[in-house]
């Protein structure tokens, strides 16, 4: 994420972690990957069901996913929040204005950082 992270700063912009566990979690993610954005938790799921990211998702795609991710040294760690609700990547502009949008279908999808840094410009 870091890489990432400063290709994202680079365009001028700021990463926020929404997380759906207890405040206590999102600390603690914060703190066990040395996260240095926002981390914020929506225990309700609040913001995901506006956003209409869906719970579940392609079990199939999910195992698929799975070798890749070990390749990459990611590992699953103890689970926290709602392990059945997926995520996705918003770019919103400085007026919040959605600029772009990637709702995970599946554990282990994920837009890639050219899409995102291609939003922002």
């Amino acid at each position: 994420m870091r890489g990432a992270e400063d290709r994202i700063k680079a365009k001028g912009a700021s990463v926020v972690f929404i997380g759906n566990g207890a405040p206590f979690m999102a600390k603690a993610f914060q703190e066990d990957y040395a996260i240095g954005m926002p981390v914020y938790t929506d225990p309700q799921r609040v913001l995901y069901k506006l956003a209409e990211f869906v719970k579940g998702g392609a079990i199939w795609k999910a195992l698929k996913n799975t070798p890749r991710a070990l390749a990459k040294g990611f590992l699953q760690g103890r689970t926290q929040g709602d392990a059945f609700q997926l995520g996705g990547v918003f770019v919103l502009s400085a007026k919040g204005e959605v600029l772009y949008r990637y709702a995970s279908d599946a554990a282990g999808d994920h837009p890639s950082i050219d899409a995102i840094l291609a939003a922002l410009g």
